[in-house]
C-alpha cells in the first residue's frame, strides 16, 4: 500500500499546510501534488484531509501519518548509505548537514582542505534548518543551539561546541543606525522587522529571548526561510533584520551591519560527529579542518 514518493509528497503537504506550498518545495505542479495525495487517501481508506475554503485541513490521522513516517525515511536513508557503501567501496562518502550561513561562508574552505588529502571523497551537503529539511543519516551535523535552552545531544553522535555567534542588525546604508558602533537592542522596537527564520528554529528563538530581555515584541513586516531573502528585502528599504555575524560576513552592496548591545543575542554553533565513524581518516580530517576554519573566522574582523 505504501508508495514512498506519495508519502513524501504527503509529508510536504502536512508540513506546509498547503498543496501549493508543497508543490513549490518539491518542484511539482499543484495538480501533481493533488493527484498524489488523493491517491494516497484512497489507498489508506480514511480521510487524511478535508477541503476547507480554498485550502485543506489536515485530519488527526493525516497528521499522525506525516509525523510517524519520519522514521521510515530515516530507515530508507540508512539503506541508501548501506548500498552506496558497497557500490562505491573505493570512493568514501561524507554526508554533511548544516544551516545556510555555515554552508555558504565556512564550508567551502573546509571542503577544500579535506579534499586536498582525500581527492576521491564525495561530499553530500544537506540543509538541516528548518528541521523539516532533514533527510537521511549524516556523519556530520552542524547545528545552532539556543544557549539559554541548554545543550542538545544527538543519539550516537559526539557533540563538539565550535563558537558563539553574536547577532547584528542589518540596515540600508542610509538608515539612522549607519555609522554607529553599537545599537542598544531596545532601539529596534520601533523598526519594521524582516525575520529570516520563519519556522521558529533556534536562530529565531535567540532573537525572541533578546526581545523579551529588552521588554518588547518585534513587529514583523515579513518572514523568510533564509538570510538571502531577508537581506534582499532590507536592501529594498522595507525593514531591518537581525542576523548572526556569520550571515553578515559578505553583505550585498548598500547594506551595513551594526553590533547590538543590551543584550547581545548569541547562538551557539555545535558540530555533531557520528561516533561509529569518528575514527575514519576523512571524518577526522573534516573535524580538524572545521576547527581550524572556526579559529580563523573568530580572528577575522
Amino acid at each position: 500500500m505504501w508508495d514512498l514518493n506519495r508519502l513524501r509528497v504527503w509529508r510536504a503537504v502536512a508540513a506546509t499546510g498547503s498543496v501549493v506550498a508543497a508543490a513549490k518545495s518539491l518542484n511539482y505542479t499543484p495538480a501533481t501534488v493533488s493527484q498524489h495525495i488523493t491517491t494516497l487517501q484512497k489507498a489508506v481508506g480514511a480521510p487524511l484531509y478535508r477541503h476547507s475554503g480554498r485550502g485543506i485541513e489536515i485530519t488527526d490521522l493525516g497528521r499522525r501519518l506525516a509525523d510517524d513516517s519520519a522514521e521510515v525515511f530515516t530507515a530508507v536513508g540508512r539503506l541508501d548509505d548501506l548500498v552506496e557503501s558497497f557500490r562505491n567501496v573505493s570512493r568514501p562518502r561524507l554526508r554533511i548537514a548544516a544551516f545556510t550561513s555555515f554552508n555558504a561562508r565556512l564550508l567551502p574552505g573546509i571542503i577544500e582542505t579535506v579534499a586536498r588529502d582525500h581527492p576521491h571523497l564525495r561530499f553530500d551537503i544537506q540543509l538541516n534548518e528548518p528541521a523539516k529539511n532533514r533527510r537521511g543519516h549524516c556523519l556530520i551535523e552542524i547545528r545552532a543551539e539556543v544557549p539559554q535552552d541548554g545543550e542538545i545531544h544527538l543519539p550516537e553522535m559526539t557533540r563538539i561546541p565550535l563558537f558563539d555567534d553574536a547577532y547584528r542588525v542589518v540596515v540600508p546604508a542610509d538608515h539612522r543606525f549607519t555609522g554607529r558602533e553599537t545599537v542598544p537592542f531596545i532601539e529596534l522596537e520601533a523598526e519594521h522587522w524582516v525575520d529570516y527564520d520563519m519556522w521558529a528554529g533556534p536562530s529565531s528563538k535567540v532573537v525572541d529571548h533578546a526581545c523579551a530581555a529588552a521588554g518588547f515584541e518585534r513587529r514583523s513586516f515579513a518572514a523568510c526561510e533564509d538570510d538571502f531573502a531577508a537581506l534582499a528585502l532590507v536592501a529594498s528599504s522595507l525593514g531591518v533584520t537581525v542576523l548572526p555575524r556569520l550571515s553578515t560576513v559578505q553583505l550585498p552592496p548598500g547594506l551595513v551591519a551594526v553590533d547590538l548591545t543590551d543584550p547581545v543575542p548569541k547562538r551557539r554553533v555545535v558540530m555533531h560527529v557520528r561516533e561509529k565513524d569518528a575514527h575514519l581518516p576523512h571524518v577526522r580530517a573534516f573535524v580538524a579542518a572545521t576547527e581550524s576554519a572556526v579559529r580563523t573566522h573568530l580572528t577575522t574582523p
